[in-house]
């Protein structure tokens, strides 16, 4: 069909043009002979840049530290522990262990719904329980068993509960001791994790670092060297309304949602501002809006 020749022809002639939107079809008339309709399109910026022969701009890659590798290993080496249960009967339970319980508590002197457990596992110092439970575990021994006291709440979810006074008799199963993984085990936990030994772990980790301060380095450096060209006194950069206009509108969105996320409307923000939404897209928006879109 003529029409789809002509549309073509429109659309090809069109991507000669440094175009920064896709084309858009619209159609003004249209009748039983013909159809008379325009491809519209918004212009790339306009850029000037002056001369950059006095650019200097320093590129520098921090040094990988010691201390940020042992960071990243020791958080791996988490992975290559497992949990036991101590056979060790003297130790006591203390903050930051997680031990094994068998609990059940009574309001009056009845049981309530909740308060019976056989086998659960608690790791004290996690605020868990209600206030005072786990601070009272603390210094049992395994195979103790001890009557703790405790309030509920005053908000507690279960109103029959609130304010209430509880007893709980606990005992003290086990208290789990963490340790490294050795041999087989070790072997088939490295490879799970796709490595033969820690040194390899060791190795990854610390190219994975250098390559991220490598990226860090090279963001850094076309930021500064771009602001700098922007700085120049001849680099004249002239945008397109509509871009202008839509990087405006798509910033006052995002802000718009962090305002609604903090529970505050738009008609308070404004007016703890003193300015309307349209002064503050051209006051305080607009700029931000030309440095983003001239940045690229």
């Amino acid at each position: 069909m003529l029409i789809d020749v002509e549309y073509k022809a429109a659309i090809e002639l069109l991507m000669k043009e440094k175009i920064a939107t896709k084309p858009t079809f619209i159609i003004n008339a249209i009748s039983s002979e013909s159809v008379e309709a325009v491809l519209r399109s918004v212009a790339m910026p306009k850029i000037k840049i002056g001369d950059r022969s006095g650019i200097k701009i320093k590129y520098v890659v921090e040094k990988v530290k010691d201390e940020e590798v042992k960071g990243e290993v020791s958080q791996l080496e988490l992975m290559l522990q497992k949990s036991v249960d101590s056979k060790d009967k003297i130790i006591i339970a203390k903050d930051g262990d997680t031990i094994n319980i068998d609990f059940l508590g009574k309001v009056d002197g009845i049981k309530f719904e909740g308060g019976e457990s056989k086998g659960f596992d608690l790791k004290l110092g996690s605020k868990s329980f209600i206030d005072g439970f786990e601070s009272q575990v603390e210094g049992m021994k395994i195979g103790e068993e001890k009557n703790i006291k405790v309030i509920f709440p005053e908000q507690y979810p279960e109103k029959k509960l609130a304010n209430k006074e509880a007893i709980f008799t606990v005992k003290l199963n086990a208290i789990k001791e963490i340790i490294n993984l050795e041999g087989d085990e070790l072997k088939e936990k490295l490879k799970s994790f796709g490595f033969n030994s820690k040194e390899e772990i060791v190795l990854r980790i610390k190219k994975v670092i250098a390559d991220k301060k490598i990226k860090e380095a090279d963001d850094k450096y076309f930021r500064e060297y771009i602001d700098a060209i922007i700085a120049l006194k001849d680099t004249k950069i002239t945008l397109p309304e509509e871009i202008l206009s839509q990087e405006i509108e798509d910033e006052f969105k995002r802000i718009e949602a962090q305002i609604l996320q903090q529970g505050m409307n738009m008609k308070d923000y404004f007016k703890m501002l003193g300015m309307s939404a349209d002064e503050f897209k051209k006051n305080t928006l607009k700029e931000s809006s030309i440095k983003r879109v001239s940045d690229g």
